[in-house]
């Protein structure tokens, strides 16, 4: 109760929180634990807190979290969410947690390297950058996801005012300024890089080669990268409704030049020959009919999910 207490009378309380989502990783949390726990130590870090968030895990992730961890380490939290809520909601149930001059967000799976924290420590400690984040050399990862991930930055550095680096993911440092103001963030399905790119902050990056996951499967699947991306795109930019307007605009000229054709070809008695060719031009103006409406209905989707404020996520249990 008073460490609670002390908690709450002090939100700087902690030098360091270290924020880590989890969804079945009861066969790298120990590993994890063991290599994140070495780096304090060598940092002389001893008022730190790790928050361990179960999203919904099938394995022991929890068991181990409860029983190993949070019972036998007081500066360990674990928060067990009642279903899968996805990565990026996953980081935001923890940030009320957080209580540290500086925030880490990493992955329990050990491709982001947890002995990096010394070098991004140091680092975020001795100048006046807000963020420093993990920009990936190389990655150990199937072809689909290395070319999909330079698709996704690529598209989404097009399409967004607000930009990102190419190869950055979560895994990243901040301090309490950033952390203050990305609680204040309501988005109903948040891009947590997006998130903290906006405001602008002074960034500084550092390089390093991610390795292969260390044990078990990636709950990154095929269906949920493509709503992360979407989420993404939808969420920084407004330029596929922009898009939307310009291809009007083009269908508009080219009617107007289609009209005048009609008009020359009915003064000077030239018949126009080809029903086939007219067909195919209907089912174009319809594809892009229907491309436009397309969009217009994704916006509205999402704007039909801010509106009703459902939480963004459930904690089913907590330990602290």
């Amino acid at each position: 109760m008073n460490l609670l207490n002390n908690r709450k009378s002090n939100n700087n309380r902690f030098e360091l929180s270290i924020l880590v989502p989890c969804f079945n990783e009861a066969e790298n949390i120990d590993e994890f634990y063991k290599r994140i726990n070495i780096v304090l130590e060598k940092l002389y870090i001893q008022n730190y807190q790790i928050i361990f968030i179960d999203d919904g895990s099938k394995d022991n992730t929890w068991k181990k979290i409860n029983e190993k961890y949070s019972d036998n380490n007081k500066r360990v939290i674990g928060i067990k969410l009642s279903k899968n809520f996805g990565h990026q909601n996953a980081i935001l149930s923890g940030l009320e947690y957080c209580k540290g001059k500086y925030v880490l967000f990493i992955d329990c799976d050990l491709q982001d390297p947890p002995e990096l924290l010394e070098k991004m420590y140091t680092l975020i400690k001795s100048n006046e950058n807000n963020i420093v984040s993990c920009q990936r050399n190389t990655r150990q990862d199937s072809f689909f996801k290395k070319i999909s991930a330079k698709i996704f930055y690529f598209i989404f550095n097009i399409l967004s005012y607000t930009k990102i680096q190419h190869e950055v993911s979560d895994f990243r440092i901040i301090d309490s300024k950033v952390l203050d103001v990305l609680k204040k963030f309501k988005e109903q399905e948040p891009f947590i890089r997006g998130l903290i790119s906006w405001p602008g902050f002074k960034e500084e990056k550092i390089y390093f080669d991610r390795q292969a996951r260390n044990k078990g499967k990636s709950g990154w699947t095929l269906s949920k990268m493509f709503n992360f991306s979407l989420n993404a795109f939808f969420g920084f930019s407004n330029y596929p409704m922009r898009l939307s307007f310009l291809i009007c605009f083009s269908l508009i000229i080219i009617f107007l030049i289609l009209a005048v054709y009609t008009i020359y070809g009915y003064i000077y008695h030239q018949n126009v020959k080809g029903w086939t060719s007219i067909f195919l031009a209907i089912i174009l103006f319809n594809i892009f009919n229907f491309f436009i409406l397309g969009l217009i209905s994704e916006y509205t989707g999402r704007i039909y999910f801010e509106v009703k404020k459902r939480p963004r996520f459930i904690i089913e249990k907590e330990i602290k």
